[in-house]
């Protein structure tokens, strides 16, 4: 395996996060509530984030060991 891709995993990580940051900027939460397409892009970033870290977590478990810092 390809040791280079847990660089891969956290920017996956990275990028879905400041997408799902960027999808609620400027929305109240009554507003977020209320729009089904953004809580659907929300739920999309969560779903990549999480797939992500479980690959980093199996595939790459020395790299996660040594970021205890890390959720």
């Amino acid at each position: 395996m390809n040791d280079s891709r847990h660089s891969d995993y956290v920017a996956h990580i990275r990028r879905a996060a400041m997408e799902a940051c960027e999808f609620v900027s400027g929305m109240d939460k009554p507003a977020f509530l209320a729009d089904t397409r953004t809580q659907r892009a929300v739920v999309m970033s969560l779903i990549i984030i999480g797939e992500a870290a479980t690959k980093l977590m199996e595939r790459h478990a020395e790299f996660v060991e040594q970021r205890p810092e890390v959720p």
